[in-house]
């Protein structure tokens, strides 16, 4: 720079002028600067802007349990537990907002009518909302963000638990469970699903693998993309028969299935229907129960022991009038100890049908009640499955015509078809059940192998792809179908709340 040669006050006065002059251009430079990081801001703004962290949502995620606190089947544990396997780490959202597998999600859930379910239950549609509203970055996105979290974790949970074991709780309406049988841990399915890549065919897994169970979900799902209209009115019936197939152990790979609407006993190997036999089943007076168990043991050639209930309220009636009763029909009484009764030298009329004192048993015979075989299985309501002599009511297209018991048609090709698969000494005791036929004398024969046994009643089944209604012989889908109807849409905390965040 060139200073100019005046006097001191000269130069003073110059160099006053020069800083003023900087001072000017130190705060347009300034001003500058500021303008280019506000310019910056709002370019960022503008454009995608990342939400909260993943760590402060694993964060609040070990903090905050899932709202409800309702008893329910998918409770806060279950969604606690979930996240805890996972070290809490985020499953279904991340920064810039839904996963596809959370889309994937809630989309299943959408389509729980396919399943027989109830997309309500598991607040799809708002679910689907509220995975929307994660694109927006405001003061509500953390809270926003977990609630996503613990809503689609709970709404997955329940849809797998219905999915594998049915909607309805009521002990009074399903049958007792199979003492042994595995519990379902659907917080380790969830999490095997997440983790999977597969997400919606690992979760459809937790559906039983039954052979009337695969067939109907796929005959209600051609109706139901074929005609809507019939699939409206064949909704319910499909939906709580398919209650009920969720209800059944586990299918082996061989089991013994009896279906009171339909008559049937069906031996199922796979997905084959190995053989089938007409049954006669209870009267509407005294029904067949519904029940798991599994068949033990047959008895050749048995010797019946007369129940009390049908010797005092249907034989002593009969032996009042003719004390010949027994003895015309093979039977023979006996007393508390044990020892045989004439029953001629009893006074029938002062016997009384609320304090029976006789037993009555049938020998084995071709007039016996029994016939001649017998299935015996373990079950509280002592019934088990029989032959019969009157072989004419398997011809009758109605057959509740028993009192509790189930009455199979050909019921040594199904014994001697039990021996065969046992793989026990075969030959030797196929022989010994002729034998014993043969002589009319008492054998049993255990199975090494017990075989599952489902006493069901379906009347909605599957039949060459189309739906089949069967008739509601005992009048039980009218209790099953209000409690399906009243059964709790949701336990889930409402997301109305979280939605009037966004």
């Amino acid at each position: 720079m060139n200073i100019p040669a005046t006097s001191g006050l000269n130069l003073t006065h110059f160099l006053q002028r020069q800083v003023l002059v900087g001072e000017s251009v130190f705060r347009w430079a300034g001003f500058v600067m500021l303008a280019l990081v506000l310019a910056a801001a709002v370019s960022r703004n503008a454009g995608a802007v990342d939400g909260p962290s993943d760590t402060q949502v694993t964060t609040l995620l070990r903090q905050q349990p899932v709202g409800s606190q309702h008893n329910d089947s998918v409770s806060t544990t279950r969604v606690a537990a979930f996240y805890a396997r996972n070290s809490y780490a985020p499953a279904w959202t991340q920064p810039i907002g839904a996963t596809a597998e959370a889309r994937a999600g809630v989309k299943l859930l959408q389509s729980a009518a396919r399943y027989g379910l109830k997309p309500a239950d598991y607040q799809a549609a708002a679910l689907g909302a509220l995975l929307d509203s994660l694109g927006t970055v405001d003061s509500q996105s953390l809270a926003r963000r977990v609630r996503a979290e613990q809503q689609l974790s709970a709404a997955l949970l329940r849809f797998v638990q219905h999915l594998h074991e049915g909607r309805i709780t009521n002990a009074d309406l399903r049958p007792a469970p199979l003492t042994g049988d595995p519990v379902f841990d659907a917080v380790a399915h969830l999490q095997r699903a997440a983790g999977s890549g597969r997400l919606v065919e690992v979760l459809l897994e937790a559906q039983p693998t039954s052979r009337s169970y695969v067939r109907l979900v796929h005959a209600w799902q051609h109706l139901l993309d074929a005609d809507s209209t019939a699939a409206a009115r064949a909704a319910l019936s499909v939906a709580i028969n398919l209650e009920r197939l969720r209800w059944e152990p586990g299918a082996d790979s061989l089991y013994l299935a009896v279906n009171i609407p339909s008559y049937t006993l069906q031996v199922v190997r796979g997905a084959k229907v190995a053989a089938s036999h007409r049954v006669v089943v209870g009267k509407v007076t005294s029904p067949t129960p519904e029940l798991y168990s599994r068949v033990t043991y047959f008895q050749a050639a048995p010797e019946w022991r007369v129940p009390e209930s049908i010797a005092a309220n249907e034989m002593l009636p009969k032996l009042r009038r003719d004390p010949g009763y027994l003895d015309d029909r093979g039977f023979e009484l006996f007393n508390a100890a044990g020892k045989r009764v004439n029953p001629y030298r009893v006074d029938w009329n002062e016997v009384q049908p609320g304090a029976f004192p006789y037993s009555i048993r049938q020998a084995p015979s071709t007039e016996n009640a029994l016939g001649e075989v017998v299935f015996r299985f373990a079950n509280p309501y002592a019934v088990y499955m029989h032959d019969t002599p009157t072989k004419s009511a398997f011809k009758a297209n109605t057959r509740a015509l028993s009192h509790g018991c189930i009455r199979v048609e050909k019921p040594l090709e199904l014994a001697r078809f039990l021996l065969t698969r046992d793989a026990k000494n075969t030959p030797d005791r196929l022989e010994d059940l002729q034998n014993s036929l043969d002589r009319g004398r008492t054998k049993a024969f255990g199975l090494h192998a017990p075989v599952p046994l489902v006493v069901r009643y379906l009347t909605c089944e599957a039949d060459g792809g189309q739906l089949r209604q069967l008739p509601d012989v005992y009048g039980r889908d009218l209790a099953l179908q209000r409690a399906w109807q009243e059964a709790a849409p949701t336990h889930l905390t409402p997301l109305t709340a979280v939605l009037a965040m966004r």
